[in-house]
């Protein structure tokens, strides 16, 4: 049923485009470029309506002083028919005669009237078109007579130019030749100053005269002109005995224009009685005589106004092959207005960047940037109703675009289409405002401002229409050698008398778009995605099932499952941010450096694909980010101190020295490599100072100081994200190579001091990340004792310096003190069992206030945990032994052991712990260090999420500093949460 609907929507859409437009699908000659001329020879004229030479018919030649006529070439011959342009018949006066005055006839004499008659004219005949001494002549010559002065009758007088009485048409068109004498037009057969009494066609009718306003009302302006320009644009078209062999129409080439106009103004309205339905039904192809014209006629004084319905296929066809993309950095894309005035007087060919197509700014120095090929342009500004109403700053005129490029070193030109987005097929809809544009119309003509149709009866503006909206569409073609002709989007409003006087603000806008086929480049992304994924998801499973294997889980659960999408999270996300930064750069990098023109910015709607990436791979990792935080927040930590009381003091050991060594641990927690404040305000220096910002503009080329005159174009989001992207990663690299080879060898390495401190503290470090993995950081002094004075522990650690003790590494003569740890499932249930006796007892020992004896079973459980762990490193423990290992190349570059104690067929009794040396200190994967990859990831998607929607770098490096904030806070309070549960130490003694 919907698609029934659907279907009959589409067939109401098509049907009455089909009736109005299907004389169009004759006419190809839009597809023809043609020589772009400014001059034309001695015998054509210029045609207004085509934009180029057209030869003048037989003997005729270019007009003087205005190369837009023809002209007999002398006055040998009189005008058969002469109404303008090429529309000009010249025949042969007798022997012994000159053309008249008037040129529409023949006289033996020329005379002058005199100063003493001021009210007299030059005639030939009488106003009943009877000549003065009139010689009889066969019907194939032309009228002869005499001239001579006569005293114009009362009712009438001269026009200006002082050759006849008024108001008798200046010229007597006609259709065909009359039967007998042509008598002269009364009052009421004169319309716009032209006699119809022989050009009407009495079976036309139903003219009428209604704007295309939201309240429709007569138009003064259509009433004077409509018939008028109709019947004498259409004059001859049916007189075969009229054309010449050279011309296929004789017709009044600015009455044709002025009904263009007019249609132009009723938004090509294709209703009975509009100017449209006549000009499409009766002159562009007469339904009378529809052999007329050809397929590819260039239908010479007709202006061309409506494509067919195949346009859009065609220029989207793959052999399109119209207009060369020809264009490099700074080329102006040549837009040539054809310009009119409302009375039909071509105006002449005028450059696109004045002020013809734009209300706001003008002149070269505005305008050109707007047809800068490649850059992107868009501008708004608001206007006053009044001025729009009154202001002479903004003519009523009317323009046909062409754009002119070069082929083979020569200029040409062809026409653009127009878009009007308030044109209305009969049926009510308005097709050229579906996203759809295959369903478009496309016209030729528009027009800024139109107040004239406004104009009532009684010559009151009622109402004006403006161009709201201005928009230059650009198409590259998929092969990038060629670029559809430029389409103008105009959408139309309108201002009533009402709206005067009032204050009010209209805005309008203007822009200049470019777009091409991305279709293949989007697929490339998704491509490089589902196989980047793909190796994820391996790579996903691989990382859970190392995970599996180190807690010792023997059934797949839910939390497994979790897992696995944790670290599809973390693995997407990285992705995600890879893919978005490289399409980022590629933009960048080929559609700023290009030379030749050939690649143009994504529209928004082909953005979609780089917005999911922007957003995905933010929310994906900050989702990694959080369970980055929990996982290590909820690792277990235990110090164990080695310190053996001194002979005769049971309990001398002191706890500072463990609280000492817990708060260290907790500052380098959240410890990083690369500082985020530095990064961020470095970053913003090279963007906002240095301006690096500017290269995000929608320009080919680069221009970072752009003077005040200079127009900016916009930002692209894809472009702001690669240069902030590559300050962003730049920034970071320089940063983190100063701190690995200068800060931590010269200044501090946190890192190496807390391994350090373990060693003089004489305190070892457990953390389990997992059951049956983690890390052990060995610090048993080699001295014995540290809690000492401070003269004892300068000796020792001048005695170690000199090679005067032993080594700090868990080996003999060793200096590793880091390892890799893989438990067995029974030490681990040991060292459940303890800690739980530890925990249990500090819980007791929280709700009940400390008292001695409770103090001292709190601290018997601590020492049972720590002689156990002790005993563990020593070999002291029979049935829970260890070795050491070194992990293989491939172990390092995977994360992930091979072999673990359960995965030897061993029982459980016989299964020993596995240590690995750990030169690399792994165990800075329980801190923020250790991932400074995600975290550098996370910030760079927050920083460029941010500013990818806000265009705002200072406001996303504020946010990424807040996001950043609260995950160090969230991971130090977590942090020292855990290591007071897991721990002897309190929470308030953790700063």
């Amino acid at each position: 049923m919907i698609l029934f609907k659907s279907f009959l929507f589409h067939l109401l859409l098509l049907i009455p485009s089909s009736i109005v437009f299907a004389q169009t699908a004759l006419y190809t000659a839009y597809q023809i470029s043609f020589p772009y001329v400014t001059s034309c020879s001695n015998n054509q004229y210029y045609d207004t309506a085509l934009l180029q030479c057209s030869p003048c018919p037989l003997n005729a030649i270019q007009k003087i002083n205005d190369p837009t006529q023809c002209d007999c070439i002398d006055r040998t011959f009189y005008y058969g028919v002469n109404q303008g342009g090429g529309s000009l018949l010249c025949l042969p006066c007798n022997s012994t005669y000159i053309r008249s005055s008037d040129g529409f006839g023949c006289v033996t004499t020329n005379i002058s009237c005199g100063l003493t008659w001021p009210e007299s004219v030059k005639t030939e005949s009488n106003l009943d078109g009877n000549l003065y001494t009139s010689i009889t002549s066969s019907s194939s010559q032309p009228r002869i007579g005499n001239e001579t002065c006569v005293q114009c009758q009362t009712g009438t007088w001269p026009d200006p130019a002082g050759q006849r009485c008024t108001p008798c048409a200046s010229v007597t068109p006609r259709r065909e030749r009359p039967t007998g004498n042509i008598r002269c037009c009364n009052a009421s057969e004169t319309l716009d100053g032209t006699c119809l009494l022989y050009v009407e066609d009495t079976s036309i009718g139903g003219f009428l005269y209604l704007n295309r306003f939201s309240t429709p009302t007569t138009s003064v302006f259509f009433q004077q002109h409509l018939r008028a320009s109709f019947f004498l644009c259409r004059m001859n078209l049916n007189s075969a005995n009229t054309r010449s062999s050279t011309r296929t129409l004789l017709s009044n080439a600015t009455a044709c224009q002025i009904l263009a106009n007019i249609a132009t103004m009723q938004f090509f309205y294709g209703s009975d009685g509009y100017a449209y339905d006549y000009y499409d039904n009766y002159i562009w192809n007469p339904q009378s005589t529809p052999t007329v014209w050809t397929t590819d006629t260039n239908r010479t004084s007709i202006p061309f106004l409506t494509y067919p319905l195949t346009y859009y296929d065609e220029i989207s066809a793959s052999t399109y092959s119209w207009i060369p993309a020809k264009f490099t950095q700074n080329d102006l894309m040549r837009i040539k207005l054809a310009k009119y005035s409302v009375t039909g007087q071509f105006l002449g060919l005028v450059d696109a960047f004045d002020t013809h197509m734009q209300f706001c700014g003008g002149g070269y120095s505005d305008g050109r940037p707007a047809f800068t090929f490649g850059t992107v342009y868009k501008k708004s500004c608001t206007i006053r109703a009044d001025v729009l109403w009154n202001s002479t700053l903004y003519e009523t005129a009317f323009f046909d675009p062409y754009v002119v490029f070069t082929r083979n070193g020569s200029d040409y030109m062809i026409s653009c289409p127009v878009v009007v987005l308030n044109y209305q097929l009969l049926t009510g809809t308005f097709p050229n405002r579906l996203a759809d544009e295959s369903s478009w119309i496309y016209h030729r003509r528009f027009f800024l401002v139109d107040r004239i149709s406004g104009l009532t009866t009684n010559n009151e503006l009622r109402n004006i229409h403006y161009a709201e909206s201005i928009r230059i569409l650009t198409t590259l073609t998929s092969g990038e050698t060629y670029i559809q002709p430029p389409v103008i989007i105009v959408e139309y409003n309108e201002l009533s008398s009402n709206d005067i006087g009032r204050g009010i603000l209209v805005q309008v806008t203007f822009e200049s778009q470019y777009r091409m086929d991305l279709n293949k480049h989007i697929l490339d992304i998704w491509i490089a995605f589902g196989v980047l994924a793909v190796l994820g998801i391996i790579l996903g499973f691989f990382r859970t099932i190392s995970w599996y294997s180190r807690t010792g889980n023997i059934t797949i659960d839910l939390l497994t499952i979790g897992k696995f999408s944790l670290y599809l999270c973390n693995i997407l996300g990285t992705i995600f941010f890879i893919i978005m930064s490289g399409v980022s750069l590629w933009w960048l990098i080929f559609f700023k450096r290009q030379d030749a023109i050939s690649l143009v910015m994504p529209t928004s709607a082909q953005q979609v694909t780089f917005t999911v990436l922007v957003v995905v791979g933010f929310i994906l990792k900050t989702f990694d980010i959080l369970h980055l935080i929990f996982r290590q927040a909820s690792a277990d930590i235990f110090f164990v101190d080695w310190e053996k009381p001194k002979a005769g003091y049971k309990n001398t050991v002191s706890i500072w020295r463990t609280y000492f060594v817990a708060n260290e641990f907790q500052e380098i927690q959240a410890f990083r490599r690369i500082n985020v404040t530095f990064q961020l305000f470095f970053v913003l220096f090279l963007l906002k100072v240095i301006n690096l910002e500017n290269i995000a503009t929608m320009e080919a080329g680069v221009n970072l100081f752009p003077s005040i005159a200079d127009y900016k174009p916009e930002y692209n989001g894809i472009l702001r994200v690669g240069i902030a992207f590559s300050m962003w990663l730049a920034t970071a690299v320089v940063q983190y190579l100063i701190y690995v080879i200068f800060y931590q060898r010269f200044i501090e390495d946190s890192i190496l001091n807390f391994v350090d401190l373990c060693s003089v503290s004489n305190i070892s470090v457990f953390i389990f990340t997992d059951n049956l993995y983690g890390y052990y950081i060995h610090g048993l002094s080699p001295h014995g004792i540290t809690d000492v004075n401070m003269k004892e522990m300068i000796m020792n650690l001048e005695r170690e310096s000199n090679q005067m003790s032993g080594t700090r590494g868990l080996q003999a003569k060793s200096d590793e003190q880091t390892f890799i740890i893989q438990l067995t499932s029974k030490f681990r249930a040991e060292y459940n069992i303890l800690i739980s006796n530890y925990q249990n007892q500090q819980r007791r020992n929280v709700k009940n206030l400390l008292g001695e004896q409770e103090a001292e079973l709190l601290m018997r459980s601590y020492r049972n945990l720590n002689e156990f762990l002790c005993a563990f490193i020593t070999h002291s423990l029979p049935n829970d032994r260890y070795t050491i290992y070194r992990r293989s190349f491939l172990e390092k570059l995977l994360n992930h052991e091979f072999q673990n104690p359960a995965s030897l067929t061993l029982s459980v009794n016989d299964q020993e712990s596995r240590l690995f040396i750990d030169g690399e200190k792994n165990f800075t994967r329980s801190l923020f260090t250790g991932h400074e990859n995600s975290l550098f990831i996370w910030n760079a998607a927050t920083f460029l999420f941010i500013d990818y929607f806000a265009f705002n770098y200072v406001l996303a490096a504020i946010i990424t500093y807040i996001f950043n904030f609260i995950a160090e806070k969230m991971r130090l309070s977590f942090g020292r949460r855990n290591l007071a549960a897991k721990t002897l130490i309190p929470k308030n003694f953790l700063i």
